[in-house]
């Protein structure tokens, strides 16, 4: 990162990556494979971007109902590696 006037948004793209990377995404999703070899890459391969987009819109919904802080932070930044799974998607299709 050399631009420090978008310090704020690297850092959050961060915490997605690490939670996806050392977090709930790796424990329960990983099975020790490459990101883009995981299901939430490989779905939208077989059932289209709306797999994603899906997931994002149930995300979204949860965080309504959560009271705690870090729950809706936590739910937020796996909507964002849901976004980046989209990007990497449709960057194959090129």
């Amino acid at each position: 990162m050399n631009d420090l006037i978008y310090s704020k948004l690297y850092d959050v793209l961060m915490m997605a990556g690490n939670r996806a990377s050392e977090g709930k995404g790796r424990i329960r999703h990983s099975h020790g494979e490459p990101f883009t070899e995981q299901y939430i890459c490989r779905a939208p391969k077989i059932f289209g971007l709306c797999a994603l987009l899906y997931q994002i819109g149930k995300k979204n919904e949860e965080i309504m109902n959560l009271d705690i802080t870090e729950d809706r932070i936590n739910e937020l930044l796996d909507i964002i590696v849901y976004a980046a799974a989209g990007v990497i998607l449709l960057k194959s299709m090129e």
